[in-house]
């Protein structure tokens, strides 16, 4: 087959599903013999590409300013031309607004993939472009592409964001993880991976004080939240004042080591990509986040929140500490027998259908049929 040049367009690489994904994706299309290049404002993933010899071009692709898109358009314009560029893979609204244009200009051809429910309202359902064919991350963003932007079905194709095998899986082992880390031997350790803003700092701060709940529950927890965000010098606060209570918080910022993070696990907190790690290496995953809740992922759920790409959007809502502080428990108080039966439920979803080379291979799939209509 014929072998691509792809220029993948997201906002930023820094910690989040989407940034994750398109990093994941580069490197595997890159081991399928494809090119990409990756365009973004940056972060940490960069010296991941840089690692496995794929181009980043550093672009102001998260700012709306009419000075950073004008930028951007010239840093995209610039990179399609002078790598002959087959096909323009945007990941977010900015992105696919000026990938858009970039490609009306130089007759490319330009697709998209929507990781989330896209605000349709006036002006934005008319700034919001989508490309010839589009890749939605779950059902309920197929539903929400052809009902709110009328997109038509037959241009879009469902292909969940991909987990790497070689990184998540149960057999991976980091001896030294809980020094590393500063953590207890003897502790439940609760890990809580997110973005650390708006509805979701509000939630980090139910996470801190379910926690401090659990000890006073007589179970030695400690909760470590990994993520960055505009409120972490807040949550680092509430921590912080958490830590005076009881020696429970350990907010460790932005990580890319996020396996040897899950490994020490004994649950897990978190939704969308977090939550398919946690299930790849075996962990317990309770579905909470800025847009749902659903508990404890298990067999009886997992279809539900499977529609709504592990968001719990529309299954339920956290109301208090109180509440997530119980499901904790609930978590804490299954046997064994009950504990490994769950995990290995969600692991063998995971092997069946979410790893990164299955995504890729899928995703190839789809440039191929984009390029095959330009014929």
């Amino acid at each position: 087959m014929t072998q691509l040049k792809i220029l993948l367009a997201t906002t930023g690489l820094d910690i989040g599903g989407a940034e994750t994904h398109v990093t994941e994706l580069a490197k595997e299309l890159k081991k399928m013999g494809h090119t990409p290049i990756v365009t973004s404002s940056g972060g940490i993933y960069e010296e991941e590409l840089k690692d496995y010899d794929i181009e980043h071009i550093k672009s102001p692709l998260d700012s709306k300013n009419i000075k950073d898109i004008l930028v951007s358009f010239s840093t995209l314009y610039k990179a399609v031309k002078e790598n002959n560029i087959d096909i323009i893979h945007a990941h977010g609204r900015i992105a696919a607004l000026i990938a858009k244009i970039v490609s009306s200009c130089l007759k490319v051809n330009f697709m998209t993939t929507s990781h989330a429910l896209f605000d349709s309202r006036l002006p934005f359902r008319y700034l919001t472009f989508w490309g010839d064919e589009v890749i939605a991350v779950s059902e309920d963003v197929k539903r929400h592409l052809m009902k709110c932007f009328e997109v038509a079905e037959e241009k879009i194709t469902v292909i969940p964001n991909g987990i790497s095998e070689k990184k998540f899986n149960p057999d991976i082992d980091y001896p030294k993880a809980l020094e590393e880390l500063g953590l207890k031997q003897n502790s439940k350790k609760i890990v809580y991976i997110s973005r650390i803003t708006d509805a979701l700092a509000e939630l980090t701060k139910l996470v801190i004080e379910a926690g401090l709940l659990l000890n006073e529950n007589t179970v030695n927890a400690e909760i470590i939240i990994v993520g960055d965000g505009d409120q972490f010098t807040q949550i680092e606060a509430v921590a912080k004042e958490a830590n005076t209570k009881n020696d429970v918080v350990r907010i460790l910022g932005k990580r890319v080591d996020i396996a040897k993070i899950l490994s020490i696990a004994d649950v897990v907190i978190g939704v969308g990509r977090t939550s398919l790690e946690a299930m790849a290496m075996g962990k317990p995953v309770i579905i909470a986040g800025g847009e749902g809740y659903a508990g404890l992922l298990t067999p009886s759920n997992y279809e539900l929140v499977k529609e709504t790409n592990f968001t719990g959007r529309d299954v339920g809502s956290l109301s208090s500490a109180q509440q997530l502080c119980v499901e904790l428990l609930s978590v804490f108080e299954l046997s064994k027998n009950e504990l490994r039966e769950t995990n290995e439920f969600v692991r063998v979803k995971i092997v069946e259908s979410y790893y990164i080379d299955k995504m890729a291979i899928n995703t190839e799939s789809v440039y191929y049929r984009l390029q095959a209509s330009d014929d």
